[in-house]
Parts: C-alpha cells; structure tokens; sequence
C-alpha cells in the first residue's frame, strides 16, 4: 500500500484497483494525507484563496433525494434574491478584498439565460472572477454566460455510478450532466464538480471511477463532501457519509489531480 503511494506521489498515476484498495485501507489515511500534502505543497503553494459565495437563490426545479432544497420539500422557506442585491453583495465582496464572486442557486428557470449574462457582465465591471454554479443548461445558454465573462463553472456530478445517480437524482439523466461537464470545457471554462460520498448504493470501486473521470476531464476543482442526511428529504434516516473514507478520497485526489482547487467544504467542517 505504502509503495502505490510513494508511486502516486511521483507519477500522480494508479490503476482502479490500487485506487479501490487505497479507499478501503484506514491504517495508510496518514501516509495518503501526508504525501498529498507534500504535492500540495509542491504544486499549488500554502496559501488559502478565498471566494465570495452569493447563494442567490433557493428555488430549485429537480427534486434530488439528499438534498434541502429539492423541489418537493415544503419545509423550506423559499427566496429569490434580484439583480440589484446580486450586484451589491459583489460589490462588497470586492470591498472586503475578495476576487471572486461565485453565484451560486438551485435551478430557478426564472434566471433565464439572458437574465443571468446581464448580471455577469455588472459583476465583470467590477473586475471580478465569476465563477457560476446554477445546474445544468444547454450549450447555447452556457456559451452565452462565458461571451458575456463567467470564467468558471461548478457542476458536482456526484457520483459516476449511472444506477446510484438515477435513483438518487430522479428525473434526472447521468448522460446529460456528464454533457455539460463536456460542454463546460469545450467552451473554455474553468470546471469544478465533485463528489458526495456515502450515496446509498455507492461502492468504493465507484468512487474510484469518480477519481478517473475527473483526472480525465482534468478538472480545475473538485469538491468533495460526506452525506449529511437532511430530516426533511427521503435520504433524513440514511447513515452519514464517511468522514475518514472522504478524507483519504481528498488525499487521492490531491496525489492524482496535482494542480487542481480542492476546497474545504462545509460538509467536512460540519
């Protein structure tokens, strides 16, 4: 085990296998975090980068399984936030020293395309990064918001397990969200998606296929984060995810994915 990650740490390559046992081996979580945190050293530097979250809007069309905000949980207090308030809460950021904004919602129809390219292009006179994390959309609505100056989109896929994402995520397709992720990069953004660990029906040999897929899309950022089941969504009585198995997940990905953001989510400081 030691020496796959020795290997790792020089080549930043294993096989699915070696990924898989390396998940499901607890006493190599100290040598897999620290020669990930030699990489990290070593490709991206110490400093912490800061970015200013607007979470815009709480209004959601899809009705995913573990999470608050899903379309069917009455419980939530629903809110909307408008252009103007989008455009203050920037400026702040930019005041407070902040040199990216992320705006971030469910997926409200009611930011049509248009709606969002105009806010983007307010937030860009401010010389601000945007980075925009809104669902899935067409090609043609993302081409929009890159031509009007989004430099970065988010996009969790959540697991690379076709069956477990369907069943989780219903009414949803696993081919369309792996065709935004493609389309995001085909049209130059800087991509960041993800992983939820501890999806019932998820299998380390599948988030094992969650490492490769994003080495192979050579995601920009990818944020990981264990289950916490949510009282008000089918998932509420489900065993929280792992925060050890995340733990040695994040290490992987740092070992294999070199150069890439990994952030510091709320699930794991949670």
């Amino acid at each position: 085990m030691e020496a796959c990650v020795k290997r790792a740490e020089a080549s930043h390559v294993l096989t699915p296998e070696e990924i898989t046992a390396l998940l499901g081996a607890p006493e190599v979580e100290e040598c897999l975090a620290a020669a990930a945190d030699r990489v990290r050293h070593a490709f991206v530097g110490d400093g912490v980068h800061l970015r200013g979250l607007i979470e815009f809007s709480n209004i959601c069309r899809q009705n995913c399984m573990y999470c608050g905000l899903r379309r069917e949980n009455g419980k939530v207090e629903r809110y909307r936030l408008d252009a103007d308030t989008i455009v203050e809460l920037a400026h702040k950021a930019k005041g407070y020293g902040y040199q990216t904004v992320v705006l971030q919602s469910g997926e409200d129809l009611y930011f049509t395309a248009e709606r969002l390219a105009a806010i983007v292009r307010r937030l860009k006179e401010l010389d601000l990064a945007v980075t925009l994390s809104v669902g899935e959309r067409s090609y043609e609505e993302y081409a929009l918001w890159r031509t009007a100056g989004a430099d970065r989109y988010l996009l969790r896929i959540e697991t690379t397990d076709e069956a477990v994402y369907e069943r989780w995520d219903p009414g949803m397709d696993y081919a369309n969200r792996v065709r935004c992720l493609r389309d995001l990069r085909a049209l130059g953004y800087e991509v960041g998606t993800g992983t939820l660990v501890g999806l019932p029906g998820q299998s380390l040999a599948s988030i094992a296929e969650d490492i490769l897929f994003y080495q192979q899309l050579d995601a920009d950022m990818v944020g990981i984060g264990p289950l916490i089941p949510n009282p008000d969504t089918p998932l509420g009585t489900a065993v929280p995810g792992d925060f050890h198995l995340t733990r040695r997940m994040v290490s992987l990905l740092r070992l294999l994915l070199p150069e890439a953001n990994i952030p510091a989510t709320t699930a794991m400081e949670t």
